[in-house]
């Protein structure tokens, strides 16, 4: 089985989600999943970290297949527990073909994933009809290949969640830029959504090169919903800074 454990929290899964991981027998599970839903695994399963994360070396995605298929080919109820949803920048398609390959039969069990988990740590919408028609999101290790796609959109009327947008955030904000973005679009950026250390930042796009020491991972919602009612209010915080502020940080909420 491949589960998406969604943002984090472990009230957070479905509930087919925690039905599985209680008959598993191995877990292959990524970096960013977290103890909380490990705990749900039954203590006899063998878990096996299979993530790699910010540059570190990790298991490469062959070892992974194998693995899935080697305990899968030993009779073992074997669960690949990916972060978010296993169908958003998780690679899903990789192991289903090497599954399929091997005539290994699976089931996929969505997740929540990341920029859904932001937008309601943000108390925000990601197509508020009012000020968004389309929804584009992008990894921001590959914004700069997509900005082709990207400038035939209406930036004005769209929302765009972006993945991984550090830690050069500088970078991120420029290539959304060149596409057609205003650096004076409102944006909110989200570390740890749904998780009790969650912290939300609102900024403009303009302001994104200013931000230092932002918990990893975050999303980064770009777009006119960003813009709630209180954001002038923010602006106005921001502007009284005597240097250049991050942003404004809102509490997190259980």
């Amino acid at each position: 089985m491949i589960i998406g454990a969604g943002p984090g929290a472990a009230d957070l899964l479905t509930v087919r989600a925690v039905q599985a991981l209680g008959l598993a027998e191995v877990v292959l599970y990524d970096d960013l999943v977290s103890p909380e839903v490990l705990e749900l695994c039954p203590p006899s399963a063998q878990l096996i970290n299979v993530g790699k994360r910010c540059g570190r070396l990790g298991s490469t995605q062959e070892e992974i297949n194998a693995l899935m298929i080697e305990h899968a080919q030993a009779g073992r109820l074997v669960v690949r527990l990916k972060s978010g949803d296993p169908s958003i920048f998780a690679r899903l398609g990789e192991e289903l073909d090497a599954l399929r390959e091997a005539e290994v039969r699976f089931e996929v069990i969505p997740g929540i994933t990341a920029a859904a988990a932001a937008a309601a740590a943000a108390e925000i919408t990601l197509t508020d009809r009012r000020a968004a028609s389309t929804l584009v999101v992008l990894s921001g290790h590959h914004a700069q290949s997509q900005a082709g796609s990207i400038a035939a959109l209406d930036p004005s009327r769209t929302t765009f969640a972006v993945y991984m947008p550090g830690p050069d955030y500088g970078r991120t904000a420029r290539e959304l830029a060149e596409s057609g973005v205003s650096p004076k679009t409102p944006c909110a950026l989200v570390s740890n959504a749904g998780r009790a250390s969650q912290q939300v930042r609102f900024l403009l796009l303009e302001g994104l090169s200013a931000l230092r020491g932002v918990v990893a991972p975050a999303v980064l919602i770009v777009g006119e919903v960003a813009r709630r009612a209180d954001f002038p209010e923010i602006l106005k915080l921001l502007a009284r800074q005597p240097v250049p502020s991050p942003a404004l940080e809102s509490p997190a909420r259980p």
